[in-house]
């Protein structure tokens, strides 16, 4: 707490200092401890070698000097949650070098990560050589988020600033149960690791999100969408917020359905309409993992939603977090092969060589993104 109101322990990072001056002059920004902003005087320049090895060398001691006072001002640190993008310099090079911090000197706190897939290098690089300091990573990307505001809130030109503002409504729902003592499913970052993630190397999740409804619509009630009518649309992909969760044919390794307002009366009809889609497939799910599908129910309402973001307060939403088979896959593929379409030519390597990578980690990266898909696809191979 600070001047007795409580405070966000968030860590703001960036190379360029344009967009870190813009937080700071964000319409939320009191929330926040303005000790906790900073920034190079530079941007990355998309480039994952400088953002790890040139910039990130200037900016990662205070950096960590402030985790550290964050850390320590805990009764009990669960982990970190880290939100990035992998396309450009910074997102993908800077949080490599942080996340090697974290993993070095808060080994057993869980490191959740939340990415957005944009440039080929940029993010082969950083998943391959960041495999092994995440236990959890959520991945999401600008198409499908931006298809969610065109589909459901009809905005026909979205911003980056509508973007934002509904995952941060889907990041309230997914911790919920961490910050009101929730359902003990979803209670602890321990907890929700263990539902999801049955092997390491199978850490890597997407996330849907139920009802979307848009800010023009004063009169939405309870009654518009019932609890059981929001799992059915969860279980659409329309709803996705990765492009590759279009493939219906993906199976579910694992799942939580996190309900944020759901009543005690309808506990019930929900646990029907789960067990009716597994019935009918819609709800794919392996046979091999024993957590299967798992029901997180919050009492506590959705938060009202941040102005400018175009939504409608709900009395109740779903957040369903998914581990899959083939929609993991076609993800890692996509921007494997969008990588090797350039490094098959040597392009623009001669940039990252020239800001303190070899040559050689290029394919290395690239190989440890295919051990990944690798493991997936045995994942799905073990049904058959």
């Amino acid at each position: 707490m600070r001047d007795g109101r409580y405070v966000p322990r968030t860590i703001f990072v960036d190379t360029d200092p344009t967009t870190i001056e813009e937080a700071k002059c964000d319409l939320l920004r009191s929330l926040f401890n303005p000790l906790c902003f900073f920034n190079g005087k530079e941007e990355a320049a998309s480039n994952y070698a400088r953002g790890r090895f040139i910039l990130g060398a200037d900016l990662i001691e205070p950096i960590i000097d402030r985790i550290r006072q964050e850390v320590e001002a805990t009764d009990n640190c669960q982990g970190f949650v880290v939100n990035h993008s992998i396309g450009g310099g910074t997102g993908s090079g800077l949080t490599v070098r942080i996340m090697e911090h974290l993993t070095n000197e808060y080994c057993k706190a869980i490191k959740y990560l939340s990415t957005t897939v944009v440039d080929p290098y940029n993010a082969v690089l950083h998943c391959g050589f960041n495999v092994p300091n995440s236990n959890m990573t959520v991945m999401m990307d600008n198409s499908a988020i931006m298809g969610l505001l065109s589909r459901h809130l009809q905005i026909e030109k979205p911003t980056v600033v509508f973007l934002n503002r509904l995952i941060a409504q889907i990041q309230s729902n997914f911790f919920c149960g961490f910050h009101y003592n929730g359902d003990p499913i979803c209670s602890t970052m321990e907890e929700v690791t263990t539902n999801l993630i049955p092997f390491p190397e199978l850490h890597y999740i997407y996330v849907r999100h139920a009802p979307i409804v848009p800010a023009r619509r004063h009169d939405y009630q309870i009654h518009n969408n019932p609890p059981e009518d929001i799992v059915k649309a969860a279980l659409k992909p329309q709803f996705n917020t990765l492009s590759a969760d279009k493939y219906t044919r993906s199976k579910i390794i694992a799942t939580v359905l996190s309900f944020r307002g759901v009543a005690a009366g309808w506990q019930r009809a929900l646990a029907s309409t789960i067990l009716q889609s597994k019935m009918n497939q819609s709800m794919n799910i392996v046979d091999w993992c024993p957590t299967g599908v798992k029901v997180a129910v919050h009492a506590v309402p959705p938060l009202k939603p941040v102005p400018e973001s175009c939504l409608t307060e709900s009395p109740i939403n779903l957040t369903m977090i998914i581990n899959g088979t083939v929609t993991i896959q076609r993800a890692l593929q996509t921007i494997n092969a969008q990588f090797n379409r350039l490094y098959e030519r040597r392009c623009f390597v001669h940039w990252f060589v020239g800001e303190g990578m070899e040559e050689g980690e290029f394919a290395e990266a690239s190989g440890a993104v295919s051990e990944v898909i690798e493991q997936y696809r045995n994942a799905e191979m073990a049904e058959e």
